[in-house]
């Protein structure tokens, strides 16, 4: 019994625990993959992200002045639309000039997403230091300041 316990927890484990960000991959509006791994020695900001969701579609204004205001700051901010199409169409309609960039389930699932909106520090190293699920207020203070002192480590 203690034994099948413990199994059962180390798989939790290894199947619950975020991968080392380096691995994660995503594919730009032209057709390039990328990987973390060309953001070593950097702190970047990561954010998941669908047209379909609603609360990432309310905070996709804030989101995209938030970035604007802040080109210093690395920001990937990857869709899990099923075709660029409906992401590009999202960003359109809205009037967001940011790239479409697309990732799929199972790589933001790896990154230990569990909800969208959701929006990962990464360090510098490549590993994952905050993450923060739903919909966030980028015009709060507070938040700012979590966000600033994890990107500046």
């Amino acid at each position: 019994m203690i034994k099948h316990m413990l199994m059962f927890c180390l798989a939790l484990l290894v199947f619950t625990m975020p991968a080392d960000a380096g691995d994660f991959r995503w594919v730009d509006d032209q057709g390039v993959l990328h990987s973390l791994q060309e953001y070593r020695g950097e702190p970047v900001l990561l954010h998941f992200w669908a047209s379909w969701c609603p609360p990432c579609r309310a905070e996709m204004p804030a989101l995209s002045s938030w970035i604007h205001e802040h080109p210093d700051i690395p920001i990937i901010a990857v869709s899990l639309d099923r075709s660029p199409a409906a992401a590009m169409a999202l960003m359109q309609r809205q009037e967001h000039p940011l790239p479409v960039l697309m990732t799929d389930s199972r790589e933001a699932t790896r990154m230990g997403v569990r909800g969208l909106p959701t929006t990962m520090i990464i360090d510098a190293s490549g590993q994952p230091q905050q993450t923060y699920i739903g919909a966030q207020n980028w015009q709060n203070e507070k938040f700012l300041q979590q966000l600033r002192s994890g990107l500046h480590r």
